[in-house]
């Protein structure tokens, strides 16, 4: 019996610390394509700190086509979706 309860506790430790990484890295990691603030990358974009590159792409995600801006300053990309 101590054996059974051994192995219940070994394998559901190892089956909640996955499910608790796989949570981190939704939550946390997969930041693609999210901004942190709209209204404040709406106007980076437009006054001209991010210049458009020629990169184009759709999201298997979504299925939506994305424009990518950079900016030289920062190195930093935002992902505009196209109409």
């Amino acid at each position: 019996m101590g054996v059974v309860v051994g192995m219940i506790l070994f394998y559901g430790l190892q089956v909640v610390v996955f499910l608790f990484l796989l949570w981190l890295s939704w939550r946390f990691f997969d930041r693609r394509y999210r901004r942190k603030n709209e209204e404040a990358s709406r106007r980076d974009l437009l006054s001209g700190k991010f210049v458009p590159t020629s990169e184009i792409f759709v999201d298997p995600r979504d299925g939506l086509k994305y424009q990518v801006y950079y900016n030289k300053e920062t190195g930093e990309r935002e992902y505009v979706p196209i109409q």
